[in-house]
């Protein structure tokens, strides 16, 4: 064989291998949810002090909006630092029947992509609603219908601010996007719309949280981190429950997924166990 052939096939060999080992090397981004709205900038303290990536502002709280000067001083502490998603308001019903409500609901969210906007945020997960009544399919089509028209709506008003929407599977039996089947139902029917993956809820399914994740992937921009027994939706800390995380961080580094992953358990000492727990099994893969 030719030495220039050699010399080639050894050079495209070395440069494959040391791609291999800078994707390996690739750290994930790590951040956390906060337990209410209001407590934003002590959360942001807490994240800064603790080199966390990012933060999920929480969509409960006592009040929805926050006071200019409260986003001007999280914007100042996240800058250069932390990056920020935003978490809507968990209990706006955008599939109701009723369409005094779905219309209701489908406002505020536009408030929540106009705060977001405000704060810097590209990022935001919403919730579907649930089934009103779940033994009614006639019914339960009826709100799919709605929460897709609503979406579109949703969609089109984020690409106008730069902000991304992640539906989030979700944990309820009466929730409208909680089986794989029915989140894809929707995604595959809205255009834009992205997926928040809470791993924790797919566990709940009878589908394994892997295959649940490798049907979607292409889809997911956000990832929310808890364990569980497969009974309750708990948001135990990672080796809490059943979940096999070490198989799962490993789908998602084939995936080119290196995060946001925002964990989702309380308070911030689990926090800090769970982001340790999951940094040594993504070091192991």
């Amino acid at each position: 064989m030719p030495k220039v052939k050699i010399y080639a096939q050894r050079k495209i060999q070395n440069y494959s291998h040391g791609t291999m080992l800078k994707i390996k090397k690739i750290k994930p981004k790590i951040g956390f949810i906060g337990s209410i709205r209001q407590d934003i900038l002590s959360d942001l303290d807490f994240a800064i002090k603790n080199g966390f990536d990012c933060y999920e502002i929480q969509g409960l709280g006592v009040k929805f909006d926050l006071e200019p000067k409260i986003i001007k001083q999280a914007k100042e502490i996240c800058s250069n630092h932390i990056s920020l998603n935003l978490h809507a308001i968990q209990f706006l019903p955008l599939c109701s029947l009723i369409p005094e409500v779905s219309e209701g609901a489908l406002r505020v969210l536009k408030k929540e992509i106009i705060l977001a906007n405000k704060l810097g945020v590209k990022r935001i997960t919403i919730h579907s609603g649930n089934k009103e009544m779940p033994k009614r399919e006639m019914a339960v089509n009826k709100n799919f219908e709605i929460l897709i028209k609503n979406l579109k709506e949703v969609v089109k008003f984020g690409e106008n601010y730069g902000i991304e929407i992640g539906l989030e599977n979700l944990a309820s039996e009466r929730a409208l996007c909680r089986e794989r089947n029915d989140l894809l139902r929707v995604i595959n029917s809205v255009k834009g719309v992205k997926i928040t993956f809470d791993i924790g809820h797919a566990n709940l399914t009878n589908v394994k949280p892997i295959d649940y994740f490798r049907k979607i992937k292409d889809f997911v921009i956000n990832m929310h981190i808890h364990d569980n027994d497969g009974k309750s939706d708990q948001h135990e800390a990672i080796g809490k429950g059943n979940i096999n995380f070490k198989e799962f961080l490993k789908e998602c580094k084939n995936s080119n997924y290196y995060g946001p992953f925002i964990l989702e358990v309380f308070p911030y000492q689990n926090m800090l166990k769970t982001r340790k727990i999951l940094l040594n099994l993504w070091s192991q893969i």
